[in-house]
């Protein structure tokens, strides 16, 4: 029998982390496997360790009409020589020209999954061209998996795509966990302690973050929250894990004042990043929005309390009261609150950890990657 040929789609090579394991679960499961996406060191090892084969497009995450030609181009010459049976694309730039350059090729099954909605923190036309992208790659496609109740809501809500080709598998998430991986009892407590004398935090209450250091994930927010924590709480420490995109930071000042102030630690992008989990006492991200918040799944395996916000994607992510606790989102004042409330609670701090670990096992990557598999047989 013939393999089916599947297409995975991302803009940018640093979105590979929300397909981890997809590919190759695919490629082991009877798929002829491609990853449309630049080509960079990132994408060219991903493909080697999912068994894919790479398929180069240079695209701009920004709108570009010239460039988005040239990149629509460059996926058309793909699905001609390919003639892929299955696409599934995510993230707003190369689902659109994805979108259009299945239809013109002819690609029997198109899967549009959207990841959150950029169109969220923009104003005025650049919203409205972004929320018009959204709409175009929607009604290509034959099924649009929205990673989140809260994102399916506010797709119905703006008509933004079809009730009838619009879900969300299981609970949410775009991939799913690998609850093996983000495991509290496989790390090393040795490693946990090396950690910690390292960072020099052996005796502090330890708040934290993984992820891109932006304004949209609410680090101006923490770093305003915890500053003014500090003052009567000077134990306590901030680690950040991540990396800085200055572009989408409006205070040029920011980073250098949390390298400045004595309570935060940032550490960088880090690949053990269940490692750095298991140092934090809480975890912290108060985003305006998300798709899906993964990384609060994440921390919720790995036995940590979180605060997050009801904002899109984050209200999905945590269940409120029972693993931890929603704020409004850029509420300053909510979340020095809900910090302090974990700092002084130890009772309700552990009873959310033992809780976020029953709360993850509804996000095992089995249950997305099993759906998936039916959406692309059906």
């Amino acid at each position: 029998m013939q393999r089916k040929k599947l297409v995975v789609g991302i803009t940018a090579s640093v979105s590979t982390i929300l397909i981890k394991g997809q590919i190759k679960y695919f490629s082991e499961n009877g798929y002829e496997t491609y990853l449309l996406a630049p080509q960079d060191e990132r994408t060219i090892k991903f493909c080697e360790e999912e068994g894919c084969i790479l398929l180069p497009v240079k695209i701009k995450r920004d709108i570009s009409i010239f460039s988005d030609l040239l990149s629509l181009f460059q996926v058309i010459i793909h699905f001609v020589k390919i003639k892929p049976d299955v696409i599934n694309l995510g993230t707003p730039k190369i689902s659109l020209v994805g979108m259009i350059a299945a239809k013109l090729t002819g690609v029997q099954k198109k899967v549009y999954t959207c990841r959150g909605f950029r169109f969220e923190h923009e104003k005025g036309l650049k919203k409205k061209i972004l929320i018009q992208m959204e709409k175009i790659a929607g009604a290509l496609a034959n099924n649009i998996i929205c990673i989140s109740p809260s994102v399916k809501e506010l797709a119905m809500k703006l008509n933004i795509f079809s009730p009838d080709k619009t879900m969300v598998i299981g609970q949410g998430s775009s991939n799913g966990i690998d609850l093996n991986f983000f495991n509290h009892s496989t790390i090393d407590k040795q490693e946990v302690f090396r950690l910690k004398k390292k960072l020099n935090i052996e005796n502090n209450f330890i708040y934290g973050f993984v992820g891109r250091l932006v304004d949209r994930k609410g680090v101006v927010e923490i770093y305003n929250a915890f500053s003014d924590l500090y003052k009567s709480n000077p134990n306590v420490r901030f680690v950040f894990v991540g990396g800085v995109e200055l572009e989408q930071i409006a205070d040029k000042n920011l980073i250098q004042n949390i390298e400045n102030h004595p309570g935060f630690i940032y550490v960088g992008p880090q690949l053990n990043v269940p490692l750095y989990l298991t140092i934090m006492d809480v975890f912290v991200l108060p985003a305006w929005w998300e798709g899906f918040g993964n990384v609060l799944i994440q921390a919720a395996a790995m036995g940590v309390p979180v605060i997050s916000t009801e904002a899109t994607g984050c209200v999905d992510a945590v269940s409120n009261g029972f693993n931890g606790i929603l704020v409004k989102p850029k509420s300053v004042v909510e979340l020095k609150q809900a910090m302090e409330l974990l700092l002084n609670d130890g009772n309700l701090r552990d009873q959310y950890g033992k809780n976020g670990i029953i709360w993850a096992k509804n996000f095992d990557r089995n249950i997305i990657w099993n759906e998936l598999n039916n959406i692309y047989q059906s």
